[in-house]
């Protein structure tokens, strides 16, 4: 029964062709065209039916909440059976592209199809040649009225000479009339605006702005500053606060003990700022001042850098569950890690907000929007 119906569909689509009733997109068909003509026809359209038809054929997973949209992010290889079907009468198994042109050219729907009857389906078909027909005498009642009215100016050309230079051409009133129309229809296009961006991509930029802000945070947080290498003629160092660093050794600072260059040691001693950040991965990795109330936390073995007559001990689990406690520390990265979730969701918010204008075509009567055409020989239509 559907094999009937394609057939039909496509002698109804070369009758609207051969009468010249076809855009352009759809005469001379391509895949491009295929989708530019969708886009056209729905925003012409636009009913809750074409909604849910176009919904049917271009976004059956429902991914997309605009319709235009989802006929854009069509891939045009799956077009390529419907040119086919249109230029070589191929034969195509997918009944959603059958079913798309039939609504592309106002054939009626497989649903309604069958309940016509020989009689209805014939007028269906006489019905687009008559058009032709119709339109092909009007032209022609046109031209007989121009070639009289041309003749009786030709008669009165002696009695009003000059007069006809200051009148304009009959092809540049219509330049002048088409170009006006033009110019009001763009005026009078109805705005429709459409989201810019689609949630699905709206949420996967946020998801990866997240990761990479977090990624970033966690990465320079565990960084260590570069060591500056001694100079050749610095054989010495001093402890700065949480690192050494070299020095020549005939130099006075204040407050500093000088001690002899040593790379290893000016390479790997460094103070640990952040104690809270230290877990049981830590044991055997760290040293620690034992000495006063106050504990200090280091990356390297040795005497304490500040009182070089003391020596560093190495961290134990005593000590960790003692004077460590990371619960500050998970905390605070808690808050923070809240707060650029905060951020990145407004972001996203404001970026659904945004969105495109699109113009609809203004809806005119089909002879208005036609106009003349240049037709060709009628044929008679077999149905």
């Amino acid at each position: 029964m559907f094999e009937e119906y394609k057939s039909s569909l496509l002698d109804f689509y070369h009758v609207k062709r051969k009468s010249q009733r076809l855009t352009l997109n759809l005469d001379q068909p391509g895949r491009e065209k295929l989708r530019k003509e969708c886009v056209e026809v729905f925003l012409r359209k636009n009913t809750q039916k074409d909604k849910d038809f176009i919904r049917s054929i271009f976004d059956p997973r429902n991914q997309f909440d605009d319709q235009v949209r989802s006929i854009e992010r069509f891939k045009l290889d799956k077009f390529r059976p419907l040119v086919s079907f249109m230029v070589e009468g191929r034969s195509t198994r997918d009944e959603g592209l059958v079913k798309l042109l039939a609504w592309l050219i106002d054939f009626p729907a497989y649903s309604e199809w069958r309940d016509l009857s020989e009689q209805e389906l014939k007028l269906t078909f006489e019905e687009a040649a008559k058009k032709y027909k119709e339109d092909e005498i009007q032209e022609k009642e046109n031209t007989n009225e121009v070639t009289s009215d041309e003749g009786e100016l030709k008669n009165e050309e002696d009695l009003e000479e000059g007069s006809n230079d200051d009148q304009p051409k009959d092809e540049e009133v219509k330049e002048e009339d088409q170009s006006d129309d033009a110019l009001e229809d763009e005026d009078n296009r109805e705005s429709v605006y459409i989201p810019r961006f689609s949630p699905r991509y709206i949420t996967i930029a946020c998801i990866i702005l997240l990761f990479v802000g977090t990624t970033s945070f966690v990465a320079w947080e565990n960084s260590t500053s570069s060591v500056r290498m001694p100079n050749a003629d610095e054989k010495c160092m001093y402890w700065d606060e949480d690192h050494y660093e070299p020095v020549k050794c005939n130099a006075q600072i204040a407050n500093a003990t000088i001690i002899p260059l040593d790379l290893k040691k000016l390479q790997r001693q460094r103070k640990i700022n952040l104690s809270d950040t230290l877990t049981s991965y830590s044991l055997g990795k760290v040293w620690y001042k034992g000495f006063v109330k106050d504990h200090e936390f280091f990356t390297a073995a040795g005497p304490y850098p500040t009182d070089t007559t003391r020596v560093l001990k190495k961290l134990s689990p005593i000590i960790l569950a003692k004077y460590i406690s990371n619960n500050r520390y998970l905390q605070t990265r808690l808050i923070w890690l809240s707060y650029a979730i905060i951020f990145v969701v407004l972001c996203g918010f404001g970026a659904s907000r945004l969105k495109k204008e699109v113009k609809q075509p203004v809806e005119k009567p089909q002879a208005e929007e036609e106009g003349p055409l240049n037709f060709i020989q009628p044929q008679t239509v077999n149905c």
